[in-house]
């Protein structure tokens, strides 16, 4: 072949060349990985060109630089992208032929001597994708017989084309494998966390806790834990710098030597300075975790605690309507050893108090403008869902974090941890009868008294409580047991639940609203109370278990917050 086409026209060159440049092509669509595929073109490169040697050049386009990968006799090498032969190539994106290249001042014979070869001609290509980037630089040495000539650079270009697509498609493959691997990774990882997350809350009497984490990738940088102990009930919330892989091994080992410290007995100020001193000594210098670590008394209700760098604290005080927040105790778990342990600071967790403890990624979340979510907003949810079930009230707070930052990604992970003491009340019991409401109303205004709750809220209640009541009534007529109604107050609100037995589901809070703005005279009778009172009350729910036929129909009035 070599013979033939030497000296013929150059397009009947081009065409005699076919054969081999077809069988090339069908060689580089095999699913190659990289280092084959970047031999494979060598040696396509040699076949077709009748050439001794060849050489190819990736091009990295983060440092500008060209990178020789495969190439006879020589290992790695890196130069400029705009240096030498290659470098002009890479920049004109044109075929370099060079005949003598020891009269080229851009050959560099530097290679010659550390491969102990002579370099006599060279062809060297542009490798350009379909997208018109750069892939890298082929290089062609020495053609067997003579030099290269007109026919020699069709068929180079050719072959080039067919290189670069080929490269470009085994480089995204060889990332998108390396991807898929650095997923399953992070996918085992954040199973490992998750596994040391607890896949259940607690039951306490007296007491209702949730947590939940959400990474802002595969894994996070967040932990938390709530568990029964010898000691009390153990409440863990950490945040280690930064997120992803590395964040989340250390929070998962810090769960664990924590939990290992209170199974082998350690009280709660031993327990964190080892775990502080430990940690120290394995987390590299500019890693370390802001934690909160308490020990609640669900007896006595007093909850001692070290915040290593966590805050706030946040504590809604129900008896007074009010906040407190609590700052660290200390610096951050790993930030320095310590030379003693210091003592726990308390809080007392009264009826109806809710300890709120949050990561960054609430407070610090941030709208399109700049601003950050804050406490305030924080403090204005809790309340005005503080009667709600703590996992809703954790889902409210997360719907609005997602609301205010307005569909931007989220940058930072987020966990919440919840305890709250359950609301102490009265429970009394009322004959299903029209007759029974003042009795009713009597007992609202005992219950009002007993708790001090604020006598704004009493027509609101005694209005709600005669609706809701009134439907039992007129409505379960097939039942013959008796209403319970259940009110838990504090200073900033009440809470009221009606449980109504051996009846049929009737969920108020699924009525149709009335149309007020019709004509009285078009609109269909009924309905207009359940629809006044669920504007009237700050929360209504509605709860039913078929299997007992229970209904429970739970509503909350809070004092306007000042």
């Amino acid at each position: 072949m070599r013979s033939k086409a030497r000296g013929l026209p150059l397009k009947m060159a081009t065409v005699m060349n076919i054969e081999p440049i077809l069988a090339v092509t069908r060689r580089l669509a095999a699913p190659f990985d990289l280092l084959t595929m970047l031999e494979e073109v060598v040696a396509a490169a040699k076949q077709v060109l009748d050439a001794e040697r060849g050489s190819v050049w990736l091009y990295e386009r983060e440092t500008h630089e060209l990178v020789l990968q495969v190439s006879t006799g020589l290992a790695q090498v890196r130069v400029p992208a705009d240096a030498g032969l290659v470098g002009s190539c890479a920049r004109d994106r044109q075929i370099i032929n060079v005949r003598d290249c020891y009269a080229d001042p851009r050959f560099n014979p530097q290679f010659d001597r550390q491969g102990n070869f002579r370099t006599r001609c060279m062809l060297t290509l542009p490798l350009v994708d379909h997208k018109d980037m750069l892939v890298g630089v082929l290089q062609v040495l020495n053609k067997v017989d003579g030099v290269f000539g007109e026919s020699d650079e069709a068929l180079a270009s050719s072959l080039a084309a067919q290189c670069a697509v080929a490269l470009q498609r085994a480089q995204m493959t060889g990332a998108l494998i390396e991807g898929e691997k650095m997923r399953r990774e992070l996918e085992m990882a954040r199973l490992v966390q998750q596994s040391s997350l607890p896949s259940t809350m607690p039951t306490i009497a007296g007491y209702d806790v949730f947590g939940t984490s959400v990474p802002a990738d595969l894994t996070g940088g967040d932990t938390f834990d709530v568990a029964l102990t010898d000691a009390g009930l153990l409440v863990v919330l950490g945040d280690a710098t930064g997120h992803g892989l590395a964040p989340a091994l250390h929070v998962t080992q810090m769960h664990a030597m924590l939990r290992m410290a209170m199974r082998l007995g350690a009280d709660l100020d031993t327990a964190c300075f080892h775990l502080n001193n430990q940690l120290a000594e394995t987390l590299p210098d500019d890693r370390f975790i802001t934690a909160f670590i308490g020990l609640l008394d669900t007896s006595g209700h007093g909850l001692r605690y070290h915040s290593a760098g966590q805050a706030p604290i946040l504590q809604f005080d129900a008896t007074h309507d009010a906040w407190q927040l609590y700052k660290p105790t200390g610096f951050p778990l790993a930030a320095m050893a310590m030379p003693a342990a210091k003592r726990a600071r308390s809080i007392d967790i009264a009826a109806g108090d809710i300890l709120v403890l949050l990561t960054d990624g609430v407070y610090e979340c941030h709208d399109p403008a700049g601003d950050m979510f804050g406490e305030a907003r924080v403090c204005a949810i809790i309340r005005e869902h503080c009667f709600q079930p703590l996992e809703k009230m954790t889902e409210s707070l997360l719907t609005a974090v997602r609301a205010f930052s307005q569909g931007a990604p989220q940058e930072d992970d987020i966990t919440v941890l919840l305890v709250r003491r359950q609301l102490t009340g009265t429970t009394q019991t009322f004959a299903r009868s029209y007759e029974s409401l003042d009795a009713v109303f009597g007992a609202i205004e005992s219950a009002f008294a007993t708790w001090e709750i604020d006598r704004s809220l009493l027509m609101a209640v005694n209005f709600t409580v005669e609706e809701l009541f009134t439907n039992m009534v007129k409505y379960s007529t097939m039942s013959a047991s008796p209403i319970d109604m259940e009110i838990r107050g504090f200073a900033g609100g009440v809470e009221v639940t009606l449980i109504d037995r051996d009846v049929d589901r009737f969920d108020v809070t699924q009525a149709p609203d009335v149309d007020v703005h019709r004509p009285i005279e078009e609109r269909k009778p009924g309905g207009l109370g359940l629809h006044l009172i669920r504007r009237m009350v700050d929360s209504i729910e509605y709860e039913y278990d078929p299997a007992s036929r229970v209904s429970r129909t739970r509503f909350s009035k809070l004092r306007p917050a000042s």
